[in-house]
């Protein structure tokens, strides 16, 4: 009963919410942390309500919740939430390509794996990404989660590489790795966020 009586303080909380945007993410925030799918099914909303489910499952590391989405892209991306939440790359499997869906399966596989690869600190899942943007994108996201500004160096493209720099930056506090970056105008923001 314990877990209950909050559940049900926080749903009346949400509820007095003027704002719908609000009230809906109060709801979410709710469900996501009490691992509740009966709070998702209350929302009106089919995207709040796939979000919602997304959020849920990703919590509680439960990929059959994924299969109450309907929408495939939502789906997809529910499946590279858990994916990330447990760390396990396999599940990057179950992304497909749904017919009128507008994001190619290997753009859905490349965000998973990305999102793994983030979750676990591992470079070498980059490698199983195929475009080089994603893969640019990860070794700045993985470069700036191990404080590590040599991760830059694997980057294709100069604008990741300075972003790179300025991420790592940030994450070590350093402002003398913002001199690295060759963009006037990123150096010049990595050294003022910095200061």
């Amino acid at each position: 009963m314990a877990l209950i009586v909050p559940t049900l303080i926080h749903i009346i909380q949400c509820a007095v919410i003027l704002n719908q945007e609000s009230r809906e993410d109060c709801y979410i925030a709710v469900a996501t942390a009490r691992q509740n799918l009966l709070i998702c099914d209350k929302l009106q909303d089919q995207f709040i309500k796939e979000m919602c489910y997304s959020r849920v499952a990703a919590a509680k590391q439960d990929l059959s919740i994924c299969n109450k989405i309907l929408n495939p892209g939502r789906k997809n991306r529910c499946y590279g939430d858990v994916a990330s939440a447990k760390q396990d790359l396999s599940i990057c499997n179950k992304i497909q390509n749904q017919e009128g869906h507008k994001i190619e399966i290997q753009e859905g596989k490349d965000w998973c794996y990305r999102s793994v690869a983030s979750a676990k600190q591992d470079l070498s899942i980059c490698n199983k990404i195929q475009s080089q943007g994603a893969k640019d994108e990860r070794y700045l996201l993985v470069a700036a989660a191990k404080q590590d500004f040599s991760i830059c160096n694997k980057i294709q493209e100069q604008p990741f590489i300075d972003h790179c720099y300025s991420h790592v930056a940030a994450a070590k506090q350093d402002p003398l790795i913002c001199d690295r970056i060759q963009d006037q105008d990123i150096k010049n923001w990595c050294i003022q966020r910095n200061q």
